[in-house]
């Protein structure tokens, strides 16, 4: 099956199906010549922030595949980086970035949803709720202490390279406002390996401003924070709320997190060095939890 099938196939299974259940799909026609789940994942995650193209980027320095001794060599870099300095150093310095959407309506999980019924009573039907049309593009920079700052992107706007490199500068300069000690020092820097942080201009902007940028394997999202823990908890929280504009939904997400002590954010981060360790031990596999 060639590349492009499967991604078609993913990017059409998208609303309303999991990762498991789109796998199980394309198992259902093509056997067992179907991606890895990490690759399932790293797809299905493109297409949720927006991207159309099941086309690679044409940047030969970049493959989206990837190899098994790639990802565990890429991990035992970062494994490395943490373990050359004393750990508090590394959570005093390490800062990570990701994008997300915030919807004017987010589905509840399956979970939220479940409704207690008696032995012999009926169960009644729920209604398929239908994502409104509004939503708004959020780009959290946070560490161990909370958020640094937040963007929220404006209509008919796209994040390009050029964009990156702007919030970069603004997220930089109120980095040193919140965290002087950072002022002198390198932070140490994660994104992941999404087209816009990639490009060259964004590459040359860290160097610009000293940052020291960690590895991140293609295809990880089980790697990044903002993945598998703030966002995920977040739209748990917004999950059966409805907002009638952009900057309502803007509010309730600044108030979501301002009402967390700093240890909900360090235990983010801290989450990392276990799976880590985790993906070193299932030889590049996918980490679950």
């Amino acid at each position: 099956m060639k590349k492009e099938q499967y991604r078609s196939v993913i990017r059409f299974l998208l609303d309303g199906k999991t990762y498991e259940e789109i796998k199980e799909k394309l198992h259902a026609v093509y056997k067992d010549n179907v991606p890895s789940m990490t690759t399932i994942r790293y797809w299905y995650n493109e297409f949720k922030r927006g991207r159309t193209s099941i086309f690679d980027e044409e940047r030969p320095d970049r493959p989206i595949e990837v190899t098994t001794e790639d990802m565990v060599n890429k991990i035992y870099d970062i494994v490395l980086a943490f373990r050359r300095r004393n750990p508090k150093e590394f959570l005093r310095r390490f800062v990570t970035v990701d994008e997300t959407w915030l919807h004017h309506y987010t589905p509840e999980t399956k979970e939220q949803s479940k409704q207690w019924t008696k032995f012999d009573e009926f169960t009644p039907k729920k209604v398929k709720m239908v994502p409104l049309a509004g939503k708004i593009m959020a780009t959290v920079f946070w560490d161990s202490r909370g958020i640094i700052f937040t963007d929220y992107l404006e209509k008919r706007r796209t994040i390009t390279g050029q964009y990156y490199v702007d919030l970069l500068d603004r997220f930089d300069a109120e980095l040193k406002k919140k965290w002087p000690h950072l002022a002198k020092k390198k932070v140490l820097f994660h994104h992941d390996n999404a087209p816009d942080h990639s490009s060259a201009i964004a590459m040359a902007k860290l160097v610009e401003l000293r940052y020291e940028l960690l590895s991140h394997p293609p295809c990880s999202p089980d790697l990044a924070s903002c993945d598998f823990y703030l966002f995920p908890n977040m739209k748990k929280w917004l999950g059966g709320k409805r907002f009638a504009s952009n900057e309502e939904v803007i509010a309730e997400t600044e108030t979501y997190f301002k009402e967390f002590p700093q240890s909900y954010f360090l235990n983010g981060i801290k989450m990392l060095e276990y799976r880590w360790a985790k993906c070193i031990e299932l030889k590049g596999d996918y980490v679950e939890k």
